[in-house]
């Protein structure tokens, strides 16, 4: 864990080694977000004890998740880390996505739901249309 420290500037360690509850890291292309993101999870894991699932990261793309899955694995192996079972790390809607399967009952709500995507919108809006409004009514194309 040393060296994962030795290896970040200052400002990457204070982020690294904060415990005092959640923390956002805003920082430009290239800055080292996702070693910092990634050396503070193994350090959680590691140096404090935190529970892999007691543990959440989050990202915006798909791209990002799945590097900063890659380098957390290669981090907690090369740390020698005993963890139970892999941390969260995936993007907020696929967070989001979890969260709904997982609970989506409590609203009363049936947890056979499908995600549309933008083709599948176009395709329910273009019936919606056809079957429920006026053809003498003028209505954006969609």
């Amino acid at each position: 864990m040393k060296d994962l420290l030795d290896s970040l500037n200052e400002n990457q360690k204070l982020a690294v080694q904060h415990i005092d509850g959640a923390l956002l890291i805003l920082a430009g292309a290239g800055s080292g977000k996702t070693k910092t993101v990634t050396a503070r999870l193994a350090y959680l894991l590691g140096e404090v004890g935190i529970p892999a699932q007691n543990t959440l990261t989050l990202t915006f793309t798909n791209k990002a998740a799945k590097e900063m899955q890659q380098r957390a694995i290669n981090l907690i192996a090369s740390a020698n880390l005993a963890v139970a079972s892999m941390p969260l790390l995936c993007t907020f809607h696929k967070f989001g996505l979890l969260f709904l399967q997982k609970y989506i009952h409590l609203l009363g709500r049936s947890q056979t739901f499908n995600v549309i995507d933008e083709e599948d919108k176009k395709k329910i809006l273009r019936d919606i249309k056809k079957n429920y409004f006026s053809r003498t009514r003028i209505l954006p194309k969609l």
